[in-house]
């Protein structure tokens, strides 16, 4: 099963939830489950995307950290030019230097993970609307 399958199968079901929940129990259920499941489904997205960061930062940076290890090496020419392909595959053009395009993204990842404070901020933020949504459905 693939991410999107999951992600399809769990909007429907999310949205399938609160009409279920309203037709049986009445319109404030269905109006609190609906609020929950929207800031359910957007703190997962977060969660997710913040998941993802990390691992394609991590996974980049062990790769032109094994760039760095093999050009440093003793071994010759063809055989580094092998192992930096099997380890990264350049993506820069003729007149580019090489890993330069994976260089900036690991700097941009690295920024990005430095600002989980605005991450958190955002998810306290995202905790509080839907609280608020799902406390107006009874007031």
């Amino acid at each position: 099963m693939n991410d999107r399958t999951v992600i399809a199968a769990g909007a429907a079901a999310l949205v399938l939830a609160p009409v279920v929940a309203g037709v049986l129990a009445g319109l404030k259920v269905s109006n609190a489950t609906l609020a929950i499941a929207a800031g359910a489904v957007a703190a997962a997205g977060v969660t997710r995307g913040v998941r993802h960061l990390r691992r394609e930062r991590k996974d980049l940076e062990w790769r032109l950290r094994g760039l760095n290890i093999i050009m440093r090496s003793q071994v010759p020419s063809e055989e580094q030019e092998e192992l930096r392909r099997q380890t990264l595959l350049c993506t820069s053009t003729w007149n580019d230097v090489n890993y330069l395009h994976q260089v900036t993204r690991l700097a941009v990842l690295d920024q990005a993970a430095d600002n989980t404070a605005s991450i958190v901020l955002a998810l306290l933020g995202l905790a509080a609307g839907t609280a608020a949504s799902v406390w107006s459905v009874w007031i």
